[in-house]
């Protein structure tokens, strides 16, 4: 085939399908999206994140608060980011003669369509802390130090005699 009619048998098959073509490629497009083939966090990411995060909000806040100064956080966790998940409990009871018997089974609850299947989510329990080291250049006050002690007290659910302020170098 030389080159005209090649040209010409493009165009032609082109326009017979180009609705198929134009369908395939957003499909490619939405393949390369950004994010799609992010993979899920685990949970200790997760967690991590979130006390990462918090600590982040926490300096943010406290050195926003007047004669506080530069502050450094750091939260130690007792437990970390929990989900629940929803259980089915189907009990089957027999007599058999001899005496009743009980099968109990448990299934988790998923939904999900094209064969993803997640389980379903009844809560999500948040880390729980259990100490709190703010560390600040206005430490030297002891109404600095209160006030510090009674914001990452509220903010964190941490009892005030698991929280230590100390002064910056």
């Amino acid at each position: 085939m030389d080159r005209e009619k090649w040209m010409e048998y493009l165009k032609t098959k082109l326009h017979k399908y180009q609705y198929v073509l134009i369908v395939c490629l957003v499909g490619l497009a939405l393949c390369a999206w950004p994010n799609g083939g992010q993979k899920e966090k685990t949970a200790e990411q997760a967690s991590f994140d979130s006390a990462a995060a918090l600590e982040r909000e926490l300096e943010e806040i406290l050195s926003s608060m007047a004669g506080v100064g530069k502050t450094k956080v750091a939260l130690t966790a007792r437990s970390s980011r929990a989900s629940v998940y929803a259980f089915n409990e189907d009990e089957t009871v027999s007599d058999n003669g001899s005496g009743r018997s009980a099968d109990r089974r448990t299934t988790l609850v998923s939904f999900g369509a094209s064969g993803i299947q997640q389980p379903v989510t009844v809560r999500v329990d948040e880390p729980e802390y259990r100490g709190a080291l703010v560390v600040c250049q206005g430490a030297d006050s002891a109404l600095v130090r209160l006030e510090v002690t009674k914001a990452v007290s509220s903010l964190t659910g941490i009892t005030s005699d698991n929280i230590v302020v100390s002064k910056m170098k």
